[in-house]
C-alpha cells in the first residue's frame, strides 16, 4: 500500500517529497535518505529560519509532497510547517503520519490530504522506525520496503540483549560513553542510535552517553567503542531492531524505563510558558556560566555537549568540529553535538537527566531573516529563540553546569573554543 501511494503521488507529478516532523517521526526518514542517496526524499526537522526559508523556496520549485509526521499531532514545530506549507500548496500535496485518532488524524480528513497513514499508538517514537514513519519515506526514497522488512525478522536476539548488558555493565564501571562506528555505507545510523541511547537511557543520573563522529575514542578509559554493525543499507531494518533490543536491555540493567522522556517534555513545557508571556519578552539567562568558567568545570569523566541553534550547513559543521577538537584536546574529554531544536526531542533528555557529567555549551546566534507562522503569534526565530532558553532554563532547573552565548553571526562559532 505504501509502495502504490508513493506511486500515486509520483505519477501526479509530486517528484520531490519533504518530510517534516522532529524526532523520532523524521529521523529515519533522514537516515534512508542518506544511506540510499536519495536526494528526493528530504526532511525538514528544524525551525532555524534560514532552513525553513531554504526548505520552502525549493518546495515553491519543483512539486512537493509534503509528509506532516507526528505521532500525537500537536508537536509545535511540525504544526507551524504544516501551517507554512498550506498557506503554498494543494490539500491533495499532503499526507499525514500519526496516531488514530490525533489532531493531525482529524486535520488531515477535514483539509481532505491525500492519505492519513497511521502508525500504533502504542509504540513509542523512537521505536518506530519499521511503521510508516520509517516505511513511507522508504518508499518514497525507491527503497525495497519489503525487503527491509524481510531482513529485519532476522535480528539476532540474544546478541542484541547481550550487548545492551555489557553496556550496562561497563557504565555502572565507569565507562559510559559509547562511540558508535557504523561504516560508511550506513554512516546515517549513528545518529538514529545516539537518540535510541540517550532518550531511553538518560535519567535518574544514570544513562550511556553516545558518541557520534567523536574525536580519538579509543584513548580514553570512561569510552566503549561499537564498530560492529551491517554493511548493506538494505539491512538498516536489522539495525533498527537490533538497537531496540539493546536498549531495551540496557535500561532494564540500569533500572530505568525504556520508554518515558521526561525532561523532554519539561523543555517544551517552558518554551510554551515563554512563548506565551504577556510582555513578548524572551529575556537570555543571566547566571550561566562562561564558557571559561564551564571549562574551568571539568572533571575527569565529563563531556561536552555542544548545542547550536543555528542552520545546519556544511561550513557550520566545519567550524562545530573545530570547536569539539579543541575542547578535546583542551580538556581531555569526549565532545556531543546537537543541533535545536532537534535535539530536544533526541539527546536533550541524556544531557538534563542522565549523569551529571555534561558540559552543556547553549548557542543562539541572530537570523539573517525570519519567517513568519501564517496563524501564530510568533515567527520561527522566535520560537527557535524560545526554545534554546526554555532548555537552558531547564538545564539550570536540574543543576547542570551550562554556559548560554548568544552571537551575531554563525561564523563566530570558532570564538567559542577554551
Amino acid at each position: 500500500m505504501l509502495a502504490d501511494l508513493a506511486e500515486r503521488a509520483r505519477r501526479d507529478g509530486l517528484t520531490r517529497a519533504l518530510v517534516c516532523g522532529m524526532g523520532g517521526s523524521s529521523l529515519t526518514a533522514r537516515v534512508l535518505a542518506a544511506a540510499f542517496d536519495a536526494p528526493q526524499l528530504q526532511v525538514l526537522d528544524t525551525t532555524a529560519p534560514r532552513s525553513v526559508l531554504a526548505a520552502a523556496r525549493a518546495a515553491d520549485a519543483a512539486p512537493t509532497l509534503f509528509v506532516i509526521a507526528s505521532k500525537t499531532g500537536t508537536t509545535v514545530e511540525t504544526d507551524a510547517f504544516f501551517r507554512l506549507f498550506a498557506a503554498r500548496a494543494r490539500p491533495e500535496q499532503f499526507v499525514a503520519i500519526t496516531d488514530p485518532g490525533s489532531r493531525l488524524d482529524k486535520l488531515a480528513r477535514e483539509r481532505g490530504f491525500r492519505a492519513a497513514l497511521h502508525v500504533p499508538a502504542d509504540v513509542g517514537g523512537r521505536y518506530s522506525a519499521l511503521t510508516a514513519f520509517g516505511m513511507f519515506p522508504a518508499a518514497l526514497a525507491g527503497v525495497d520496503g519489503a525487503e527491509l522488512l524481510l531482513r529485519s525478522q532476522t535480528v539476532d536476539v540474544a546478541a542484541a540483549r547481550a550487548l545492551g548488558a555489557r553496556l550496562a555493565a561497563a557504565a555502572q564501571a565507569g565507562r559510559d560513553k559509547v562511540a558508535l562506528e557504523p561504516p560508511a555505507t550506513i554512516a546515517p545510523l549513528a545518529p538514529w542510535v545516539e537518540q535510541m541511547l540517550s532518550e531511553s537511557s538518560g535519567k535518574d543520573g544514570r544513562g550511556v552517553v553516545p558518541l557520534v563522529a567523536d574525536l580519538r575514542p579509543g584513548t580514553r578509559a570512561d569510552t566503549v567503542t561499537v564498530a560492529d554493525f551491517a554493511t548493506d543499507p538494505l539491512d538498516l531494518g536489522v539495525e533498527f531492531e537490533r538497537w531496540a533490543y539493546v536498549t531495551e536491555e540496557l535500561c532494564h540493567h540500569l533500572n530505568v524505563n525504556a520508554y518515558s522522556q521526561p525532561a523532554v517534555d519539561e523543555a517544551k513545557a517552558l518554551t510554551r510558558d515563554l512563548l506565551a508571556r504577556a510582555d513578548g519578552a524572551l529575556v537570555p539567562p543571566s547566571t550561566t556560566l562562561s564558557p571559561a568558567e564551564l571549562a574551568a568545570a571539568a572533571r575527569p569523566g565529563d563531556y561536552l555537549s555542544l548545542l547550536l541553534y543555528i542552520p545546519l550547513t556544511a561550513e557550520g559543521t566545519t567550524r562545530e568540529r573545530a570547536v569539539r577538537a579543541a575542547w578535546s584536546d583542551a580538556l581531555g574529554i569526549a565532545t556531543t553535538v546537537g543541533y535545536g531544536p532537534t535535539y530536544l526531542h533526541s539527546t536533550g533528555q541524556m544531557h538534563k537527566d542522565g549523569p551529571d557529567k555534561g558540559l552543556c555549551l547553549v548557542v543562539t546566534a541572530d537570523d539573517d531573516e525570519d519567517a513568519a507562522i501564517p496563524g501564530l503569534p510568533f515567527t520561527f526565530g522566535r520560537l527557535q529563540r524560545a526554545q534554546a532558553l526554555g532548555d537552558v532554563a531547564a538545564l539550570q532547573r536540574r543543576g547542570r553546569r551550562v554556559s548560554y552565548v548568544h552571537l551575531s553571526q554563525a561564523a563566530d562559532l570558532l570564538q567559542l573554543v577554551p
